[in-house]
């Protein structure tokens, strides 16, 4: 089906193709946001009332957070899971950097949780962090004896626009960009995920501190893997979809905002010790 999410935030359904499904040993699913399409059948925004801040365009699906705004991340996922090893590529671009006052960074960014005991997720970005820094971020994180651990690494770039790419062989993650070239990806790096299904795809814009505006060109994403599990088209009628959720998992924090809030229980603990003394007096 077809899907257009109008300027009044109105859904029109019409005839759209399918995505591409390989018949062969892997499965392929392709999602093409240009023209304004936009599959209602097996994509669905996460989090209530988030479809307002969606806006189709000829050049693709431009995702909006205005200041204002607190939402850690604006994104859509697939009403399927993944299992096996998986090729994920998406094309961005983003139309406007405004330079973030705080937090972790915003930008686009593809993220995937397993359906294991760990929780264990990794995520992709493109992102500005405050101080006009462009980086690629890459991130895996787990929780082990009840803390949540992070593996994050930043990688300096200067492109506006290209392909975020996840590849998993086997239970090795593969994080892959392009910058000169939009067909040549640069591997960043590579981290153990393990071999579960992905419970949740989410194809996003991270905003870095509610004061932040953020912007970002989807294009298109395509999905190579062994099997889809609970696809729609697998179902048999009548039985439930596949709801994807999205909680967040807490972005590594800096040292300045335990500073900012060590400084602002000092103040309070002195203002309350003058306001004491004077009711003493």
């Amino acid at each position: 089906m077809k899907c257009y999410l109008t300027a009044v935030l109105i859904l029109i359904l019409g005839g759209v193709p399918a995505p591409v499904l390989a018949q062969s040993e892997t499965r392929e699913a392709y999602f093409s946001f240009r023209g304004e399409e936009f599959d209602n059948k097996l994509l669905v925004p996460l989090g209530r009332g988030t479809v307002r801040l969606f806006q189709p365009r000829p050049e693709g699906l431009l995702f909006r957070l205005p200041a204002g705004h607190k939402l850690p991340a604006l994104g859509i996922s697939p009403r399927f899971q993944i299992e096996g090893d998986f090729e994920i590529t998406a094309a961005y671009e983003v139309p406007v950097w405004k330079d973030p006052k705080a937090g972790y960074g915003m930008g686009p960014s593809l993220y995937l949780k397993l359906n294991d005991e760990t929780g264990s997720a990794v995520a992709l970005g493109r992102l500005l962090r405050p101080g006009k820094k462009h980086v690629f971020s890459s991130m895996l994180s787990s929780t082990v004896d009840e803390k949540r651990n992070y593996d994050v690494k930043l990688y300096d770039t200067s492109v506006n626009s290209g392909k975020l790419k996840l590849v998993r062989t086997g239970g090795l993650l593969k994080f892959l960009v392009t910058e000169d070239s939009p067909n040549e990806f640069r591997e960043l790096g590579q981290v153990e995920l393990g071999t579960a299904d992905v419970e949740l795809l989410r194809l996003g814009a991270q905003q870095s501190d509610p004061e932040t505006p953020v912007q970002v060109l989807w294009k298109d994403l395509s999905i190579k893997a062994t099997g889809f599990p609970n696809h729609p088209d697998s179902l048999a009628k009548g039985k439930q979809l596949h709801v994807p959720s999205y909680h967040p998992a807490p972005q590594p924090e800096s040292f300045s905002l335990y500073w900012s809030l060590a400084a602002g229980i000092g103040l309070v603990v002195v203002i309350g010790g003058v306001i004491w003394v004077r009711k003493r007096g």
